[in-house]
């Protein structure tokens, strides 16, 4: 049986809406998580790079993109999404540096080229959605990238999601329940989901192995959090120095790249190299 099920991720963020722009700034946490992933993007990316974005969501990297460049093409799997994310480089007057939107699969990239883009994005966790269709996806990307054209993927992590909603996982779920997420990772009815959102849930050796499996070559490899977890409270009287502020920022993202700390947020993120 075929784990991965298009329209049943396509329903889900047609349903999901604008709560994908809220939810990077739903608290202090998720502000540094989106800190980290944006500076692998500015320490990667190049100006006039041709570059395409996949599950784009509403925007929120979007708008980055569009600095570097006047040829990104942006794709989701929900036309909602790709229409909010069309409405707000409208409002936010950065359009005309977008040269498509497209209603794509990530399995399925064969409305492009081999060889076509300089970088690939593919943030926010589309990887976790296609389950056993994975190894598809990262053929794809790579196949659409340029020699030598750089990845960036994240990917919803198990130990750091166990790390941040433990009490939310342990207490009312039962051990065998929970034990069926531990072992394959999935949040899916053919191991144990209560709510809509089905999803792969990654190691950071599963995701290695992926990218080996590929060819791809691994650049970095990061957790999205490590000192912030669980420190709303804490972070926000930090924030209010803003020496410290910039101290901390810069420990958080070398605790992420830390071999022992890998694990310790909600998403790993790999910047990978096609060669």
């Amino acid at each position: 049986m075929q784990l991965y099920d298009q329209n049943h991720i396509r329903a889900f963020y047609n349903k999901y809406a604008d709560l994908e722009t809220a939810r990077w700034d739903k608290s202090i946490i998720e502000q540094v998580k989106l800190y980290v992933h944006q500076h692998y993007l500015q320490q990667y990316l190049e100006k006039n790079d041709t570059i395409l974005e996949l599950g784009a969501g509403t925007g929120i990297f979007t708008e980055l993109l569009a600095t570097y460049t006047s040829d990104l093409t942006v794709t989701d799997l929900s036309p909602v999404q790709l229409k909010l994310n069309q409405e707000k480089a409208q409002t936010e007057k950065y359009a005309h540096q977008i040269k498509d939107w497209q209603l794509t699969d990530i399995c399925d990239l064969s409305a492009f080229s081999d060889d076509s883009f300089d970088k690939v994005i593919c943030y926010g966790g589309p990887l976790s959605y296609v389950f056993d269709q994975k190894i598809k996806a990262l053929h794809e990307i790579k196949r659409v990238l340029k020699p030598n054209g750089i990845a960036f993927l994240g990917v919803m992590n198990l130990w750091g999601t166990a790390h941040e909603y433990l009490t939310k996982i342990i207490l009312p779920v039962a051990v065998e329940d929970n034990e069926k997420v531990m072992q394959t990772g999935n949040l899916h009815p053919s191991a144990f989901t209560t709510s809509d959102h089905h999803c792969h849930l990654f190691t950071a050796k599963e995701l290695k192995d992926d990218i080996q499996s590929v060819g791809f070559q691994l650049l970095t490899i990061s957790a999205s959090n490590c000192l912030s977890a669980l420190r709303a409270e804490v972070l926000e009287d930090l924030k209010k120095d803003t020496e410290k502020w910039k101290y901390f920022l810069d420990l958080e993202l070398r605790a992420c790249q830390s071999p022992g700390m890998i694990e310790s947020g909600t998403h790993l993120i790999a910047i990978v190299q096609k060669k």
